[in-house]
């Protein structure tokens, strides 16, 4: 993955082709094409979601695309994933993009039986803020688990991003 970073780095314009020519480990290409970010690569990207080896790695390289809105809808289809790992990646996509009624997508997981979904829920709601942020953070406070309760004291504390949306910013 070095290697292809430096590539992205050096050369934008040729990267995309390396990337797309390495041999190798499927799920560093992926994170790569998310880094190089080019709309073309999300059909790509998203035909992986479908093999669940790669969904994480596919969801990660969705944060790089521009298609925030494309990337959002999917990632919000694997929110309720058998998998805890994409559980957990889905909702940091999620909150990342911080797209209209994100908060309310992502409180669900805050009972999640996973406790590590639930910890790093905690911190990526606390990028969002607003109400209904800070009442769930709240609550996990009296999570059982102790990771659980750091993370959503650590998330009280985050510095709340500029939001565009406002329905968001009020917890809506």
């Amino acid at each position: 993955m070095d290697e292809i970073e430096t590539i992205i780095m050096t050369d934008p314009e040729g990267s995309r082709a390396t990337v797309l020519a390495s041999q190798g480990d499927e799920r560093l290409r992926l994170r790569a094409l998310g880094e190089v970010g080019d709309p073309a690569d999300f059909g790509l990207i998203t035909a992986a979601l479908g093999d669940p080896a790669l969904r994480c790695a596919a969801l990660e390289a969705l944060a790089g695309q521009p298609d925030a809105d494309g990337a959002d809808a999917l990632a919000r289809s694997y929110l309720d994933d058998p998998t805890p790992d994409v559980r957990s990646r889905a909702a940091g996509l999620v909150a990342f993009h911080g797209r209209p009624n994100a908060v309310e997508a992502l409180l669900p997981l805050t009972r999640d039986p996973v406790a590590h979904v639930r910890m790093k829920l905690a911190w990526d709601l606390g990028a969002l803020g607003g109400p209904a942020v800070e009442a769930a953070l709240h609550r996990l406070l009296d999570d059982p688990d102790e990771m659980v309760r750091k993370s959503a004291a650590r998330g009280l504390t985050r510095k709340v991003r500029h939001l565009p949306h406002a329905d968001i910013r009020a917890g809506h």
